[in-house]
């Protein structure tokens, strides 16, 4: 078996590689909107979404170290900003050097992720990146899920992550690396 290869503890199939990351495909208010809502109350992109005129979302990265290793497990998903942050983040878009003018924005997360206890609005950062590069989120108060993104995570724990995120259903997707 190649050293990337796992063997899954809830299917007991051998899964080659692990996903480096898994992405929320919606902010969570939008993903529970009915298909008729979503066309006549929101506006969503790849990287953006707006609700009602006054939900506003970002698309970003929450990376945790796996130890030991120069991977990260990444999660892709959606924080709620503020209509002026929204309208700042989106003015600088295509703006070369943005990282470095643009300070964090404040945020909540608009994601829950089912393996964490509840992490929908937990406060967060959003900090800009280079172009062409997703905003990274930090989480900014005490949880399981900040605690991860501070210490890092085990090449095991990361694995076992990623096998229970491979089967379960959702508005997940397995991004590529």
């Amino acid at each position: 078996m190649a050293e990337s290869s796992f063997v899954c503890h809830v299917c007991g199939q051998t899964h080659e590689g692990v996903p480096p990351s898994f992405a929320a495909d919606f902010p969570d208010m939008y993903a529970g909107l009915s298909e008729a809502d979503r066309g006549s109350r929101a506006l969503i992109s790849s990287d953006q979404c707006i609700i009602d005129e006054q939900w506003f979302f970002i698309r970003g990265c929450l990376e945790i170290p796996i130890l030991e290793h120069d991977d990260v497990f990444l999660w892709g998903l959606w924080a709620s900003v503020t209509e002026e942050v929204f309208n700042e983040i989106s003015a600088s878009w295509e703006e070369e050097g943005r990282e470095r003018r643009l300070a964090p924005f404040k945020a909540r997360l608009a994601n829950s992720l089912s393996v964490y206890p509840e992490t929908l609005n937990l406060k967060l950062r959003i900090v800009i990146q280079p172009l062409r590069t997703r905003p990274v989120f930090m989480l900014e108060e005490e949880h399981p899920l900040a605690a991860a993104q501070k210490s890092g995570m085990s090449r095991v724990e990361a694995t076992e992550l990623a096998a229970n995120l491979l089967h379960m259903l959702g508005p997940w997707s397995k991004t590529p690396q």
